[in-house]
């Protein structure tokens, strides 16, 4: 019985994390959404941008927010699935 309700609630802890991941992500995009000026617009309307633009148009920290919270989905996703799994296979027994 301890062995299951230690995964379950480790499921939940990992859920809860996705849920705040998914929060930052639609932080960090409409702020991207906003701000963000790429290279490639720049030089599709043919605009000399040297020295015109401040650092925080690219976005950066916002777009690495965005790789690392795609990464650590991609990590605690399975976990999720696996504890889960265990949990139901050990309620048919």
């Amino acid at each position: 019985m301890k062995f299951r309700d230690s995964l379950i609630g480790w499921a939940l802890v990992l859920s809860l994390i996705m849920i705040l991941l998914l929060i930052g992500d639609f932080l960090a995009l409409h702020d991207i959404r906003q701000d963000y000026v790429s290279s490639e617009v720049i030089e599709a309307v043919h605009a000399d941008s040297a020295g015109y633009l401040p650092e925080w148009a690219s976005t950066k920290l916002e777009w690495t927010f965005v790789r690392v919270s795609l990464l650590l989905k991609i990590i605690i996703s399975p976990i999720i699935v696996l504890a889960l799994a265990k949990t139901v296979r050990r309620l048919k027994l």
